[in-house]
């Protein structure tokens, strides 16, 4: 769920935060206690999914998650980003989870834009239903929420801004083959005087492809559409080759590589992002 805010970092109320964090509170004894219930009746139909590396898995895990993403410009403006991110997730049951995921970044080019310091840390909830698990569908959604722990001053993030993103993801498998579809809806709060609202629209969609037992094929495409604010109307694709390895036969630790390619206005964009899981 973090993927389309650092892509826009590379281009260009604290009330909310606490009401975040009070409905998550709210939200995860009763979703616990549905997938509970729902888990005894349809244990037989837990359906999971080899996690993608730029789309976000519907799949509910327990896992460990450690990023780095250089990004880079190839036009005038030259700009060399780095990020590192740590994710930490916890499934509840086969049907909920809770994640953090905490980046720190470092610019190192333009020359007179250089910082480093701590992003936006993420906190998400995931839910996913199982009653279609036997067809290989999986369905979900859940709530993401950007908190205010970067720096305005330096770029990186914001020290105020609190960012709300909804979202719905399906997937679908059979055999070897995985695809999976998600769409956020992003949306700024505590703004301060003069600036302005920022919505924006998001598609991911990740086809994985089963080439041997450890060795797994990733085609990834995100989009994002600007609806309101300074990228009103302005469209942003990122196509996005990679590969996943998978070095032990308990697959509980993987190994991944995908190269974030920009097509139309961002075609001069692009990212290398190496990846490593660790499943309990």
């Amino acid at each position: 769920m973090y993927s389309s805010s650092t892509r826009r970092s590379m281009l260009h109320d604290c009330s909310h935060g606490r009401a975040f964090v009070l409905l998550v509170a709210l939200l995860i004894p009763c979703a616990v206690l549905r997938g509970q219930e729902h888990d005894d009746d349809h244990e037989h139909a837990h359906l999971h999914f080899s996690h993608p590396l730029v789309t976000e898995s519907p799949s509910p895990d327990t896992k460990i998650r450690l990023d780095y993403i250089a990004a880079r410009t190839s036009d005038a403006t030259g700009v060399h980003e780095n990020t590192v991110r740590l994710e930490g997730e916890y499934s509840f049951t086969h049907s909920v989870s809770l994640s953090i995921v905490t980046p720190f970044i470092w610019r190192t080019a333009p020359a007179l834009e250089r910082a480093s310091g701590l992003g936006n840390i993420e906190l998400s909830l995931k839910a996913a239903s199982l009653a279609f698990g036997e067809r290989g569908l999986l369905f979900g959604g859940g709530l993401s929420a950007g908190l205010p722990t970067g720096s305005d001053k330096k770029g990186l993030g914001s020290d105020h801004l609190v960012e709300l993103e909804p979202f719905l993801d399906a997937g679908y498998k059979r055999n070897t083959l995985e695809l999976v579809g998600l769409t956020m809806l992003s949306s700024t709060f505590r703004r301060r005087a003069g600036e302005e609202a920022e919505r924006n629209l998001t598609f991911d969609f990740s086809a994985l492809y089963r080439v041997q037992s450890r060795l797994e094929g990733l085609l990834e495409v995100s989009t994002a559409r600007g609806l309101v604010g300074p990228e009103s109307g302005s469209q942003q694709t990122f196509i996005a080759p990679g590969l996943k390895l998978y070095p032990f036969a308990n697959r509980k630790f993987m190994v991944g590589a995908s190269l974030e390619l920009g097509t139309g206005i961002v075609r001069h964009t692009y990212a290398l992002l190496l990846s490593g899981f660790y499943h309990f």
